[in-house]
């Protein structure tokens, strides 16, 4: 699932992804309704501002190992609930038409 962020078509990443025969799927732009794994980046952005306060990381290491521990701490099931979401989230885009105001 791609969003058709720039980042998502680099040659690169496009190699890799055939490589390992990963397919693609096309994905609206901006459609963070649709993504679910957007929940568990969010909660892995609050685990880490509760653990790391108002201290701002800037060393790419540092956010690896930041984000190695909070991952640890994201349930299966909080991401399995927002995986049984998606067929309702969809449903009310098709009712209004392609919009996100539900």
């Amino acid at each position: 699932m791609e969003d058709n962020a720039p980042s998502h078509d680099s040659d690169f990443t496009n190699h890799e992804m055939e490589k390992f025969g990963v397919e693609k799927v096309d994905w609206l732009p901006n459609s963070p309704d649709f993504n679910p794994i957007h929940q568990p980046w969010w909660l892995m952005k609050y685990y880490i501002s509760c653990h790391q306060g108002s201290e701002k990381i800037c060393a790419p290491a540092a956010m690896t190992i930041a984000l190695k521990e909070e991952w640890k701490h994201i349930m299966i099931d909080e991401i399995n609930q927002e995986i049984v979401k998606l067929p309702k989230i969809m449903e009310n885009c098709i009712q209004q038409n392609g919009g996100n105001k539900f």
